[in-house]
């Protein structure tokens, strides 16, 4: 959108905005928050100033987390409770793949920072179309043992217009352009077959919602009417590609 260009807004201006803003809680949503040390200092020093009380919502990298842990303490001390990561996989290889230039350890550093400073995270993955169902167990028993009570899956889905999509064209299995939601597969997986891949990630996802219910992750949703929104998917999502 801006051309390959990194650009941002004076962090003044961003405060006084937030200054006017009658609302006690702020979603910042630039694409990583968590970016720059010196203007995220000017940040909290403007929002001390300002006397500003209010709680904010952000994204940022897992690497900027795990290397800045007294950074993180002093944006919970101004009001940052909610920090959503792209950890995107638990594989060195698989990020590698994905040109995320951060690796694994990073990722579990993130998680821990945030859960000793009572800030919580939003852990966001990918599930590959080279995955195995024994991968989505292993996905879910990663997120398990390190404590991520806030998940959020994508299914690994082509742009159109981009050197991905080239590579994956000839395996695309839906011409929808309402498919390319992160949500349905539009390229046929690796190692299962359409169905079998649909079971694996609603099941997945089912796993998630009752570790999230049993951890009193939000109590506000219907959690019966989710889960059973999710088995009625499991069955509808193969008959939903162009080619079934």
């Amino acid at each position: 959108m801006n051309l390959g260009k990194y650009v941002c807004r004076d962090i003044k201006d961003v405060v006084d905005e937030i200054e006017k803003i009658k609302s006690d809680n702020i979603y910042i949503v630039d694409d990583d928050f968590l970016f720059n040390k010196n203007r995220l200092n000017e940040f909290i020093r403007l929002i001390k100033e300002k006397n500003i009380n209010k709680k904010y919502i952000c994204y940022g990298r897992s690497d900027f987390i795990a290397e800045n842990e007294e950074l993180m303490k002093k944006l919970k001390d101004v009001g940052l409770y909610y920090v959503l990561v792209g950890l995107e996989a638990i594989d060195d290889g698989q990020l590698k793949d994905y040109n995320k230039k951060s690796n694994v350890h990073n990722n579990i550093r993130s998680i821990e920072i945030c859960n000793d400073l009572g800030i919580n995270i939003m852990g966001m993955f990918i599930i590959d179309l080279d995955y195995t169902a024994k991968d989505f167990k292993k996905l879910y028993k990663w997120i398990r043992n390190h404590k991520l009570k806030h998940v959020a899956i994508s299914i690994f889905t082509p742009e159109m217009k981009t050197e991905t999509y080239d590579i994956y064209k000839n395996r695309l299995i839906t011409s929808n352009p309402s498919h390319w939601d992160y949500l349905h597969l539009v390229a046929k997986p690796t190692n299962m077959s359409v169905k079998r891949y649909y079971f694996n990630y609603y099941k997945l996802l089912i796993k998630l919602f009752l570790k999230a219910q049993k951890e009193g992750v939000y109590d506000f949703i219907d959690y019966k009417d989710y889960i059973r929104s999710f088995i009625e998917n499991m069955f509808k999502s193969k008959r939903s590609n162009d080619d079934e």
